[in-house]
């Protein structure tokens, strides 16, 4: 696999960094984001922390890092449970000697509508990343300081029918400029990614149309890929972006800037593209 997507990713930006990254398995040879951003962050010198509820996907990313001459440590937890998370990013931190960066990734879409279902989603989407972050914030500031990245969603700014997702991630939000100000003291800067529909393993729904349809849904008309994620993440993560702290950046090809009026025009020039091809 091609670390990077469009473009090379290796380089030296974050050698000697630690970097954690929830939601980091993968499988097949389609990365979601966050296999994207482990091995990202692994090309650019880091040492990154895998972080996922199944050893056997956590295996699968560890083993495309280091087939690419990167460093990867395999964690297994829930990390919806408090003690698990501290117990991992805990072991993480002995195993790396240190942690400058926690990317928030992990997350479900949360298909149903109960009270349970709604628990479910808001115990991944938002307290576990709450909880991964508290026990990230002590060896942050033994290191003088970090990033934590939280990757939310358009769904938490556009309508989209999508129930607790959407209002999760839209909480989550809130708890990123909450902690961007607490921690800003430390020198740990707290910033949110919020993509849009991106090509992905979770996203990879609607067959051929809904590939067509996502590309339609925004001003570049181009396909968004885990690695445009990742690329962001890597932004956020280094010294690039000192002065960035408290954001919400769209990673989403224009699409929460667009109005719905807007958009009808172009989708119709789609259809009477692909009508011809």
């Amino acid at each position: 696999m091609s670390v990077g997507g469009h473009t090379d990713g290796h380089g030296t930006r974050l050698a000697g960094r630690a970097a954690l990254v929830t939601g980091a398995g993968g499988a097949g040879d389609l990365p979601g984001t966050g296999s994207a951003t482990a091995m990202l962050l692994a090309a650019q010198g880091a040492t990154v922390g895998i972080l996922d509820v199944s050893a056997e996907r956590a295996e699968h990313t560890r083993s495309l890092i280091e087939a690419d001459g990167g460093t990867a440590i395999t964690l297994t937890a829930d990390i919806t449970d408090d003690a698990s998370a501290r117990a991992a990013v805990d072991d993480f931190a002995g195993r790396a000697g240190r942690i400058d960066v926690v990317v928030n990734n992990a997350g479900t879409s949360g298909v149903g509508a109960t009270r349970a279902d709604w628990d479910r989603v808001f115990a991944l989407n938002v307290t576990a990343a709450m909880q991964v972050a508290r026990a990230a914030h002590p060896h942050l500031v033994r290191s003088g300081g970090g990033s934590v990245v939280n990757i939310s969603s358009v769904a938490a700014l556009r309508g989209f029918g999508s129930g607790a997702y959407g209002a999760s991630k839209g909480a989550l939000q809130s708890l990123t400029t909450d902690l961007a100000y607490a921690w800003g003291p430390d020198n740990i800067r707290v910033n949110c990614l919020v993509p849009g529909h991106l090509h992905t393993p979770i996203g990879d729904h609607g067959g051929e149309e809904g590939r067509r349809l996502r590309r339609a849904a925004n001003l570049l008309g181009l396909e968004g890929t885990a690695w445009d994620v990742a690329w962001a993440v890597l932004f956020l993560a280094g010294a690039e972006s000192r002065w960035i702290t408290g954001a919400m950046i769209p990673v989403d090809a224009g699409t929460t800037t667009a109005t719905v009026l807007g958009m009808l025009p172009r989708l119709a020039s789609h259809d009477r593209k692909d009508s011809h091809e």
